[in-house]
């Protein structure tokens, strides 16, 4: 059962990570994380319908630079028109935008996008508008869209803006022309599986499943080992006063040899009978042979110490003395001796 927590311990905890940013995303409509260059946003209308998304389904965005864009491609953005961009408003319907230069268009019907244009205005190194910020933008009541790009136009200062339209067969392009600015990501490619399990993941139903049954689950696992460490406690406790035998089955399987402190071990050495000393060396330090080889070094001077503690049992004592870092532990160990001393 021990394993069994430790297998389902990280997986659970990731689990439950991506459940909260989940959450975060379901409850912030303005608002996009973003982890390595990565965002989710989820999907809250139907006009996305015909090119394959539903309402609810949550997809992934690349941080690309908008540069990259191309007619066709699906975006993220704010549909945000700031006041010094009035002039960009598709109030006709015509796409007769003042200084605005056409640079792709995509065909809806035969899916495909005409060449870029070249020798296009570069971006200004100081660009003269006092459009908002993107974060000013975010943290308004602004709400974040999911639409096609259907025509690319840049002007004079070489900034793009964006006409964007839903798939849906019935739509028509969005009124306002989308400012490169107020792009926060462009759809990469999240299979349908994906979407519907991320969106299961944000109902009610999905949270029981995916967050409290799990971490309960682990909660059950890390009791059984808290009953199983106090059970290990009383163990020690019997073969500390005697009450068991060392090498029963009941010790060992408890490690108490292993776990056991290093006061205790030494006062539980020092007061078994001669005759099983050697074992109980074995018992309370065996373990060591199998580790490191700094360890195992540790473990033959222990045993060597142990070996001769009735003809020369200083050695004994001075070893530990010497090779404990803790100063209040060298203490103990010195009152211990005294008190050994006094009573043989």
């Amino acid at each position: 059962m021990g394993l069994i927590g430790d297998i389902l311990f990280y997986p659970i905890i990731f689990i439950a990570l991506f459940c909260c940013l989940f959450l975060y995303i379901d409850k912030s409509e303005n608002k996009i994380p973003s982890v390595f260059g990565v965002s989710i946003v989820k999907i809250s209308s139907g006009s996305m319908k015909e090119g394959g998304f539903n309402v609810g389904d949550v997809v992934f965005l690349k941080n690309n630079s908008t540069k990259d864009l191309r007619a066709g491609d699906i975006i993220a953005f704010y549909y945000y028109m700031d006041t010094s961009d009035y002039c960009y408003i598709d109030t006709s319907g015509q796409n007769d935008f003042e200084n605005l230069i056409l640079v792709q268009e995509y065909n809806r019907m035969e899916e495909i996008a005409s060449d870029y244009k070249d020798n296009l205005p570069e971006p200004a190194k100081e660009k003269t508008s006092n459009r908002a910020t993107v974060e000013e933008v975010g943290s308004k009541n602004v709400k974040i869209y999911f639409h096609r790009i259907v025509k690319i136009f840049v002007t004079d200062d070489g900034t793009l803006f964006f006409q964007t339209q839903g798939d849906n067969y019935n739509s028509s392009p969005d009124r306002y022309l989308i400012c490169e600015d107020y792009v926060v990501g462009q759809y990469s490619y999240t299979p349908v599986w994906i979407r519907s399990v991320f969106s299961f993941i944000t109902t009610t139903t999905g949270v029981f499943s995916l967050i409290f049954l799990p971490l309960s689950v682990l909660v059950l696992f890390m009791m059984f080992s808290i009953i199983e460490q106090i059970s290990n406690i009383y163990t020690e406790r019997k073969v500390l006063k005697r009450e068991l035998q060392f090498n029963s089955k009941e010790a060992l399987d408890a490690n108490i040899g292993t776990e056991m402190s290093l006061l205790d071990k030494i006062e539980f050495f020092i007061s078994s009978p001669p005759k099983y000393r050697s074992k109980v060396a074995q018992f309370l330090w065996g373990h060591l042979k199998y580790s490191k080889k700094k360890d195992i070094i540790k473990y033959e001077k222990i045993m060597f110490v142990t070996e001769i503690f009735e003809e020369n049992p200083k050695h004994f004592w001075m070893y530990w003395i010497n090779n404990t870092k803790s100063k209040n532990l060298k203490i103990k160990i010195e009152k211990l001796w005294q008190k050994w001393s006094l009573q043989k």
